[in-house]
C-alpha cells in the first residue's frame, strides 16, 4: 500500500497538479465548444428551414394557381365536348332530313 505514496509524491513535484488542472479545463472547454456547435447547428438548421420554407411558399402558390387553371380550362373542355356533340347531333339529322327531301324532289322529278 505504501508503494504508491512515492508515485502520488514524484506524480505531484513533476507538475503533476498542472497538468490534472489543465486536464480538467481542457474537459470543460471542450464540454462548451460541444455546446456551442450544437447551437450552431441549430441556428444553422433554422435558417435554412426558413430559406427553404420562402422558396417553397411561392412554388406552392405557383401550384395552386395552375390546378385553379387547369380545373377551370376542364370545366370549359366538358362543355366545348358537349356542345360538339350536340351540333354533332344537329348536323346528322339535317343531313337526314337533306337526304328526305331530296328524295322526295327526286321522286317528284321521276313523276312527270
Amino acid at each position: 500500500m505504501k508503494d504508491w505514496i512515492p508515485v502520488v509524491v514524484a506524480f505531484l513535484g513533476a507538475g503533476g497538479v498542472g497538468v490534472l488542472l489543465d486536464l480538467l479545463r481542457a474537459r470543460k472547454q471542450a464540454k462548451k465548444i460541444a455546446a456551442e456547435t450544437e447551437l450552431t447547428d441549430a441556428n444553422a438548421a433554422d435558417k435554412l428551414t426558413s430559406v427553404a420554407l420562402k422558396l417553397v411558399d411561392p412554388l406552392t402558390k405557383q401550384l395552386q394557381e395552375a390546378e385553379d387553371r387547369a380545373a377551370r380550362l376542364n370545366t370549359r373542355l366538358q362543355s366545348a365536348e358537349a356542345e360538339v356533340q350536340q351540333l354533332r347531333t344537329e348536323v346528322e339529322l339535317l343531313t337526314k332530313d337533306v337526304q328526305a327531301k331530296q328524295a322526295e324532289i327526286d321522286r317528284l322529278k321521276g313523276g312527270e
